[in-house]
C-alpha cells in the first residue's frame, strides 16, 4: 500500500469544500492542508484514517501468519538470487501512527508538486511533438565531419552530440562549460577550438536562415534513419507518457478526495 499517494498540497494549494446538512444549512468545511497533520484536534480523525488505510495490509499479514507463509527464493537465469520478503519484513514496512503523520507532513507536498510537474512536462512534450514535423528547420548549427563520416554536431543552444570517433570534441565541450558559455558564444568557441587543433576536420556551420530541416540533416548524415517513423514514435511515446501522467494524477486526486470525505464524515459525526 502506498500511503504517500494520499498526498496534500502545500499551504498555498488549499482544498476547501462545502456540505449541506439535512436542515439545508450550508457550512464551509475546514481546509485540508498539510498543517492538519500537526493539529491536535485532527489527530483522532487522522488515526482512524490511518487504521482504515492499513487495515487490508494488516489483514493480509495475519492471513500469511495463519497460513505459515515462507518466503520463496528464486534464482534467475543469470545467476542472480532473489528472496521474497518475510512476514516480519512486510509488517515492519508499516509505519507507526506518528511516523506516518511525519511522512505526510514532509513527503506529501513534495510528491504532489513532483506529480504536477510531471504532468506539465508531459503536456509540453506532446505539444512540442504535435507542433513540429521532420520538415521543420532543425536546431543543428554546426557539424564536424571527415569525408562522409560525421563526428558530432552542435545545437542552437550550444548543446553537443558526438560519436565515439568524435570523442575528442568532448574536451572543448567541457572547456565551454567551464567558461559558462551558451548559445552562439558556445558554438563559436567550440568551432574555433576544433579548427585550430584539428585542421583536417571539416566544420559546416549554419544560422537561423539556412539551417537544414531535420529530414535534410538525417538524410545527409544518417541515411538509414527513418525520420518519419522516428517522428511518429516520438509522438506516440509522448501521448502515452501524458496518458500515464494523467492517470497517476487522477488517482492522486481521487485519493485526496476520498481522504477528505472520510475525515469530513468523522468530523460531522462528532458534531
Amino acid at each position: 500500500m502506498t500511503i504517500q499517494m494520499n498526498a496534500y498540497g502545500s499551504s498555498n494549494a488549499l482544498i476547501a469544500s462545502q456540505t449541506t446538512k439535512p436542515s439545508a444549512a450550508t457550512t464551509t468545511t475546514p481546509s485540508f492542508t498539510v498543517e492538519m497533520y500537526s493539529d491536535p484536534e485532527m489527530r483522532p480523525y487522522l488515526r482512524e484514517y490511518y487504521e482504515k488505510a492499513y487495515a487490508p495490509m494488516r489483514e493480509r499479514i495475519a492471513a500469511m501468519r495463519e497460513e505459515g507463509y515462507k518466503p520463496v527464493t528464486v534464482e534467475g537465469s543469470n545467476g542472480t538470487v532473489a528472496t521474497e520478503i518475510s512476514v516480519d519484513q512486510y509488517e515492519a514496512a508499516i509505519p507507526d501512527f506518528d511516523s506516518w503523520l511525519e511522512l505526510q507532513k514532509t513527503m506529501a507536498p513534495r510528491l504532489r508538486s513532483s506529480q504536477e510537474q510531471l504532468l506539465e512536462h508531459a503536456r509540453e512534450r506532446v505539444q512540442r511533438a504535435e507542433q513540429t514535423s521532420p520538415d521543420d528547420q532543425s536546431d543543428v548549427r554546426a557539424i564536424f565531419s571527415v569525408g562522409d563520416q560525421i563526428l558530432g554536431y552542435l545545437y542552437k543552444n550550444g548543446g553537443m552530440a558526438f560519436h565515439n570517433i568524435g570523442g575528442f570534441l568532448r574536451t572543448f565541450d567541457i572547456q565551454a562549460n567551464e567558461l559558462g558559455l551558451t548559445g552562439q558564444a558556445r558554438i563559436d568557441y567550440v568551432t574555433d577550438a576544433v579548427s585550430q587543433h584539428y585542421p583536417d576536420v571539416e566544420i559546416t556551420t549554419y544560422n537561423d536562415q539556412n539551417a537544414p530541416t531535420e529530414r535534410q540533416f538525417k538524410q545527409r548524415w544518417y541515411p538509414h534513419h527513418d525520420v518519419d517513423q522516428a517522428y511518429q514514435t516520438e509522438l506516440n511515446e509522448a501521448r502515452a507518457a501524458l496518458a500515464q501522467a494523467e492517470e497517476i494524477y487522477r488517482k492522486q486526486q481521487s485519493n485526496i478526495r476520498e481522504m477528505h470525505s472520510f475525515l469530513l464524515g468523522l468530523m460531522e459525526r462528532d458534531t
